[in-house]
């Protein structure tokens, strides 16, 4: 029988894996637009951000896991910004945040601590997720670096708390499911006040 593994394991494996992928991040293509979101303290609404970011980069070096790379958006004059795609890497929510310190044209704004960042939401489908099929599986849970806040375990099934998930992405990287039970949606394609995505994940 295997035994279950602690909160500290899982992210040890998870970060031994995560180096690997950044020695290798630029060659990698770029990811769906609609699953990019913006680094941590990135001015809202989302048209600020785009208007403010000049693509310099320093964000990119300064991200400790190397999960923030640059990608072209926009449809009629695309521009290369600084984005993240948690299923590329998550965001490790860095107590110093320094991606912020490094911005030098303030498209990312100071925060009050990692906690306080809204980058996006995680929803988890019930028709992906383990869990709806009465298996066993917590590893979303486990991986979440506000466990009991912005997921707990309701009738043995993870919910996501809207008010504290603040988009990082671990869960998506932990999950086991091919496609992921668990996606982030970008902060800018959130229903404002109640940050509920538009269109559902199925």
């Amino acid at each position: 029988m295997s035994r279950s593994i602690s909160r500290k394991e899982l992210f040890h494996n998870l970060l031994g894996g995560f180096r690997e992928v950044g020695r290798r991040a630029a060659a990698l293509p770029s990811a769906r637009p609609e699953r990019l979101v913006r680094p941590p303290g990135a001015r809202l609404p989302d048209t600020d951000y785009l208007a403010a970011c000049t693509g310099c980069e320093a964000c990119v070096p300064a991200c400790p896991p190397g999960a923030i790379f640059m990608a072209s958006v926009g449809d009629e004059t695309p521009r290369r910004v600084a984005v993240l795609d948690a299923e590329r890497k998550p965001c490790f929510m860095c107590r110093d945040l320094p991606c912020i310190a490094a911005c030098t044209p303030r498209a990312l704004q100071p925060l009050a601590g990692p906690r306080t960042m809204r980058i996006g939401i995680a929803q988890i489908s019930p028709l992906r997720c383990r869990t709806f099929r009465e298996e066993r599986c917590d590893l979303c849970i486990k991986v979440c670096p506000l466990p009991g806040e912005a997921i707990r375990a309701v009738n043995g099934r993870p919910i996501v708390a809207a008010q504290h998930c603040t988009g990082c992405g671990l869960c998506v990287m932990a999950c086991p499911e091919s496609p992921k039970a668990v996606q982030v949606f970008p902060e800018r394609d959130l229903l404002p006040g109640v940050r509920l995505p538009i269109v559902p994940l199925r």
